[in-house]
């Protein structure tokens, strides 16, 4: 039967070419990003199963009890360690301190790189290995550092990394004494440049690094792992830790702190509620995020098969009439169509791995996505099930209602299977196919405008002749003032954060004559901030130039802070005595602030705290500023010998940083709408194909009677672009309804105005339009005497 089945299917597929081609490279095209994202699902649930003790190493997870509530870290105090030690159950333990990304300097220059500390137990506890090296030797010594192999060939190119020197900064020069392999899976540890755990403790005294060693307060930077002898000794493990708890004081008040052990196979998916997970993978809700794109796509993909095969009904119906009327069951009728989509589906697949592999391997992706495991059984099982489903979800609409026919109806006389009074379902299906594009479509055309908006703006409110110096913890004095001495140095600024963006820190506003106060966003200036960044003020006037440094009397605000003063205007708010925190200071002017200019409102105070400054602003004559960035990198070099300079150019650093976010994001969006779109055309390319086909009598007709040829590729279109038009009437709304989110985050930049609707469905609509025309435009080089010959 199964063989009967499969050859009745290749013959129908060799019959009708077109379809076949049509269908096979829709599925292919969507199961090609199906293929990544099952291949990065299984990733994830594979993570950390190369580690050889998997089923009896835990982590300790830390339960933070304040009276605001309970939160869960993935990381402990460091002094835990020496009471875990001393459990029976324990056969080691290990401890992981984050040193967060440091820069680095190597004979390739200057990179970021992230930085572990840990001890020699951890390669005994733990599945990675070194390719080059002694672990046991480098984790032993202060002065040695363990490198990836990705990064020594960052660092060092093809070149031979053992016993070269790198410089982290701040942190020291370190010699390069051994090469960790990449592991084979991902990992919730991934491992860059590994210290010894006794190199932090030293830096600690030379206050390089904070003080968490022997502090019970700092849970938040070392992750504890403990291999226990034996999995029978888990619940005893567990039941000893559940009695160990500790309290501390914080911030003011005191915390309690209960710890439990969780399997390192329960660490991914990732578990929002236990914070510092930065590395776990995805949590359900991505993977289900996933699933819904593996679906979407698929079932929009099978759209086509189940068009195309309705739209075929005519001759398809003929074959099945023919068939029951030779005895042929309905479970058998429809057992041949499922047969025939999922074969279909199964070709779809092939092409589909050997897409994900060569673009997997491009480099167009990031390096996450750029080893796919085709050639595991369980990944290989996944793919099958994903086939069936497809064949399934393709073919079980055609099956079903092919298989209903009666053989007296069906050889009598069947011109299509339509639905819905007269309207073809294939149509419903074409019709939903381009509502999603549109959708789409008209959304990744507000994201670009968006885009292009914020960038006109940031053009016109970032003087471009700015540079900017991180003091990075080093006393400001000293560099303010060898830098001002430069010839081309305009003005220099001490602040902690830049104007385009919204302030971090908060304080409180208090006004006379009312109750509650107010929480406020907070900038760190000094008098020169204004002039540097060429702010304009709305009312009132800049810092006085002679304020005292230990003395807060003035303050500038922002137009949204003036707002929340009962009573008052910018203009009138300007003099009047307000209380932040616990100092009354005067408000002498109301800055027009450019962060309003990209995002909602924030009410902002802008306060003199030199002493607080992390930045230095420097304005430079026109055309300097590359000129005066490298004298700010000398200056530094000879002032702090143990740390690497960070100095950025203002309007290149802000350019780029908003090209990083809304370029990625564009990207992503704008390859599923092409995606999605090509699917799309590929169906009504082959239904348009097809109706083309199957009208050859009434073209040939139409032309001996006398219609020109622009009226038979009408006749022929109308139909489909008329569905193209349904589809924008539904699609449109999507896509605007998907920017006002958009804009519900990003405030006035998102524009949801007519042209942008217009020009996302006049996309859509000429493409769909090509496509059809493609086909229709045919009809002009039909032969109507051949064609009627036959009549």
């Amino acid at each position: 039967m199964l063989g009967n089945y499969l050859k009745i299917t290749l013959r129908s597929l060799w019959r009708n070419k077109l379809f076949s081609v049509v269908t096979i490279a829709g599925l292919a095209l969507s199961m090609a990003v199906g293929v990544g994202l099952v291949s990065g699902i299984k990733d994830n649930f594979d993570t950390d199963h190369f580690h050889p003790y998997l089923d009896r190493t835990y982590r300790i997870i830390t339960d933070a009890t304040t009276p605001e509530g309970q939160t869960s870290w993935a990381t402990t105090p460091e002094p835990i360690a020496s009471a875990i030690r001393k459990m029976s159950a324990v056969e080691k333990l290990v401890q992981v301190r984050q040193g967060g990304p440091v820069r680095v300097l190597s004979e390739k220059g200057e990179q970021l790189i992230d930085v572990t500390f840990t001890e020699p137990s951890f390669f005994n506890v733990f599945g990675f290995t070194l390719s080059a090296g002694n672990a046991e030797a480098a984790l032993s010594s202060p002065n040695t550092v363990l490198l990836s192999q990705s990064t020594a060939f960052q660092l060092f190119g093809g070149n031979d990394p053992m016993n070269r020197s790198i410089q982290l900064d701040g942190l020291g020069v370190f010699t390069v004494a051994g090469i960790i392999r990449e592991p084979p899976l991902r990992t919730h540890l991934p491992l860059k440049a590994v210290l010894s755990l006794q190199t932090a403790r030293s830096l600690e005294k030379t206050g390089a690094l904070p003080v968490t060693s022997a502090t019970w307060s700092d849970y938040k930077t070392t992750a504890t792992y403990a291999l226990l002898r034996s999995t029978a000794d888990a619940a005893s493990f567990r039941l000893s830790l559940s009695k160990f708890n500790h309290q501390v004081q914080a911030n003011n008040h005191s915390q309690s702190l209960t710890f439990w052990a969780q399997p390192i196979d329960d660490i991914t998916p990732w578990n929002p509620a236990i914070r510092n997970d930065f590395h776990a993978g995805m949590n359900w809700s991505g993977i289900n995020t996933n699933l819904f794109l593996i679906l979407a796509l698929t079932v929009l993909a099978a759209f086509n098969y189940t068009s195309l095969s309705l739209a075929r009904s005519l001759s398809r119906a003929k074959e099945v009439g023919i068939r029951k009327a030779n005895g042929a069951l309905r479970n058998q009728i429809f057992g041949q169509f499922l047969t025939e989509s999922t074969l279909i589906a199964l070709l779809a697949l092939g092409i589909a791995l050997i897409v994900w592999y060569n673009v997997a391997n491009s480099g167009w992706l990031p390096q996450a996505f750029r080893k796919p495991t085709f050639f595991n059984a369980q990944l290989i099982g996944w793919l099958l099930l994903y086939v069936v489903l497809t064949g399934i979800v393709a073919g079980a609409i055609p099956a079903g209602l092919l298989s209903r026919f009666q053989p007296v109806q069906v050889l009598r006389n069947l011109q299509t299977m339509r639905l819905f009074r007269h309207v073809g379902f294939y149509r419903v299906l074409i019709v939903i196919q381009f509502a999603v594009t549109t959708m789409l479509m008209v959304f990744v055309v507000i994201l670009q405008d968006t885009q292009s908006q914020t960038s006109n703006r940031l053009q016109r409110i970032i003087p471009p002749d700015v540079v900017l110096l991180s003091l990075r913890d080093e006393p400001a004095a000293t560099l303010k003032h060898q830098i001002e001495q430069l010839s081309q140095v305009k003005n220099v600024s001490l602040t902690n954060q830049v104007p385009v963006y919204q302030a971090m820190e908060q304080c409180t506003l208090r006004v006379a004559g009312t109750t509650s106060p107010k929480n406020l966003s907070a900038k760190r200036i000094d008098p020169n901030y204004v002039p540097v960044f060429n702010l304009t003020m709305r009312a009132g006037r800049n810092l006085p130039s002679d304020m005292s440094a230990t003395n807060e009397q003035f303050i500038l605000i922002n137009e949204a802070t003036a707002r929340l003063l009962p009573g008052h205007t910018p203009e009138t708010a300007v003099g009047q005595l307000i209380t932040l925190d616990s100092t009354m200071v005067r408000i002498a002017g109301v800055v027009v602030d450019p962060a309003e200019q990209l995002g909602p409102p924030q009410a902002t105070v802008y306060r003199y705290l030199p002493e607080k400054a992390t930045l230095l602003a420097i304005q430079t004559r026109p055309g300097q500023a590359g000129v005066v960035a490298d004298a700010c990198r000398r200056i530094w070099q000879q002032n702090v010998q143990d740390r690497l300079p960070d100095v950025s150019i203002y309007d290149q650093k802000i350019t780029a940083d908003m090209q990083g976010g809304f370029g990625q994001v564009n990207a992503f969006f704008r390859f599923f709408c092409m995606l999605v779109m090509l699917v799309a055309c590929l169906g009504i390319l082959g239904i348009s194909a097809y109706a083309v086909d199957v009208r050859t009598r009434e073209i040939s007709l139409r032309r001996i009677v006398g219609a020109s040829h622009s009226e038979i590729i009408w006749i022929v279109s109308k139909t489909f672009l008329q569905l193209l038009f349904w589809a924008g009437l539904f699609g449109v709304p999507a896509g605007w309804f998907c920017g006002k989110l958009l804009r519900d985050r990003m405030y006035n930049t998102v524009d949801l105005g007519p042209t942008n609707l217009a020009i996302g469905f006049g996309l859509v609509l000429l493409v769909g339009s090509l496509t059809i025309l493609s086909q229709t435009i045919r009809t002009v080089w039909m032969n109507p005497v051949k064609s009627l010959r036959s009549e």
